[in-house]
């Protein structure tokens, strides 16, 4: 890959990450202890997200630590109690694992936790992302991979079907191609995208999750290729 193309990856990525905190509104209410102990519980989550798709194993797993030591939201009660407990076993997975794939599937399934406690309280966070990329460049393809990646999980924390079918719905078009990737990272783009054709329709939910632990693979492999981080 060309040094302009990997500065343009970089600027990209972090285009991302300036957008996903915003990405739930609000920010931590003082206001609420449950409302504030939830905000860091997706904080703690979108770190190992973020680390996941960086291909940095012990910074998920140190986020993985953080998450799997916090004390349950007050006011949870015995409806949500199951999932409290189940989204601490699979931080505790992450934070455990002996190989990358075995944390990436567990933060899928970790992010599906979430969703499923949100929709068995009937509440959960609100999510506001505005649209897609239109630039079709390499800056921009990249942007829109990191905007469909966030959409999906955000779809799997709060049980959305639509979010996770508009973030799926960017991998329908053709991966990158021609000269601006090594053939082993056209590989990594070629998977992901086909992962991401098949995420489309998928409304199991265990399903989603498997699916997405498989799509940060693909991502952390293809910016390892390319020395993205």
């Amino acid at each position: 890959m060309k040094n302009t193309s990997r500065r343009s990856l970089l600027l990209a990525l972090a285009a991302l990450a300036g957008s996903t905190v915003l990405a739930c509104s609000g920010g931590p209410r003082l206001g609420s202890p449950t409302n504030y102990q939830m905000w860091l519980h997706f904080e703690q989550a979108g770190r190992i997200q973020s680390a996941m798709i960086q291909g940095d194993l012990p910074a998920a797993r140190r986020a993985a630590r953080a998450l799997a030591a916090a004390p349950a939201a007050p006011g949870i009660g015995d409806e949500g109690a199951g999932d409290v407990e189940e989204l601490s076993r699979w931080a505790r997975t992450i934070r455990d694992a002996p190989s990358f794939g075995e944390a990436a599937e567990a933060t899928g399934f970790m992010a599906a936790t979430c969703g499923d406690c949100h929709a068995t309280l009937g509440t959960g966070p609100a999510f506001r992302s505005a649209d897609p990329p239109v630039d079709r460049g390499f800056t921009g393809h990249m942007i829109l991979h990191a905007w469909a990646a966030d959409r999906m999980w955000e779809g799997l924390i709060s049980a959305s079907q639509d979010s996770w079918t508009r973030g799926a719905s960017v991998f329908v078009e053709e991966a990158l191609g021609g000269e601006v990737l090594t053939p082993s990272a056209q590989a990594w783009a070629e998977r992901l995208h086909a992962l991401g054709r098949e995420a489309v329709g998928e409304t199991d939910r265990s399903a989603q999750a498997t699916l997405y632990g498989r799509i940060l693979q693909q991502c952390s492999g293809c910016h390892a290729e390319v020395g993205a981080f």
